[in-house]
């Protein structure tokens, strides 16, 4: 167990977690939003804090995630969305992953009842026992959520890791497959001054001794409808697997929407869910 440890620490302290980014609230996906139909979602999230330049060892810092996610179902009630995540730069290979979520609205099975979502993130390349696990992460997720009276929303579920062990392995040297995963998200908050349109104040968690245990929370700045960037810290529950072996880093994250061929739901977030009925 402790050469595994030492195998995924040293692919991590080089590449990164992968952090694939289908539709999420903050640090996970834990939210059961689905982008809408041809409407493409761009991404460009850091995570970094103080430590070595990067390119040095131990410097506490993830690859840029640059990605793209595409709402390809034209269904009211049964939503599909795809989407890859490229990190770079990695010491050795590029590193990239595939992401997708099946979702139903709320109200779809009767009045009132949450909206529902079942996916799959950190989908890559199965590698070899050892030296080389690949990043075959394979996560499934389920997620029901429930818009609040008076705007936002609450969301509860659960997560397993089916990738190859060696990616699962704690700093205790056990297997942490699997884990809650929630979140919670306030109202549109109205600022309405040039060039800033709303706030949105997230938070949520995924639990697991692994390098997706982590809870975090910031506020989304929304320029219009369909342009956004999310700030606040992340807090690993497994600091040794991270870069520089941080506790915790601060993320900055770029979202747009580009509605080529439909305008974007009212009240939508790019990467959390809007408050209103889309999820």
């Amino acid at each position: 167990p402790l050469a595994s440890v030492s195998v995924v620490c040293g692919i991590l302290f080089s590449a990164g977690a992968a952090r694939a980014t289908p539709s999420t609230t903050y640090w996970a996906p834990s939210t059961t939003y689905v982008q809408p139909y041809l409407v493409p979602h761009f991404t460009y999230d850091t995570y970094f804090w103080k430590g070595p330049n990067a390119g040095l060892a131990g410097s506490p810092l993830y690859p840029i995630d640059t990605g793209l996610t595409l709402g390809v179902l034209p269904v009211e009630k049964l939503q599909l969305e795809i989407g890859y995540d490229l990190l770079l730069p990695t010491e050795n290979s590029i590193l990239f992953v595939l992401n997708a979520k099946l979702g139903t609205p709320e109200g779809t099975f009767f009045d009132g009842s949450p909206s529902l979502a079942a996916g799959i993130f950190g989908a890559g390349i199965k590698g070899k026992s050892g030296s080389n696990p690949g990043t075959s992460w394979d996560v499934l997720y389920g997620q029901l959520q429930k818009n609040l009276p008076w705007g936002g929303y609450v969301s509860a579920g659960g997560y397993y890791g089916a990738g190859t062990k060696e990616l699962w392995v704690g700093d205790d040297g056990k297997e942490h497959r699997a884990g809650f995963m929630g979140a919670i998200a306030s109202p549109d908050i109205p600022v309405d001054l040039p060039g800033l349109k709303k706030l949105v104040l997230v938070a949520d968690a995924q639990t697991g001794n692994n390098i997706y245990g982590a809870a975090g929370g910031g506020v989304y700045f929304y320029f219009n409808d369909t342009i956004d960037i999310l700030t606040g810290p992340v807090y690993f529950f497994d600091g040794a697997a991270q870069p520089g072996g941080k506790h915790w880093m601060w993320t900055v994250q770029l979202d747009v929407d580009i509605p080529f061929r439909a305008a974007p739901p009212a009240s939508t977030t790019t990467s959390a869910p809007p408050a209103g009925p889309a999820p």
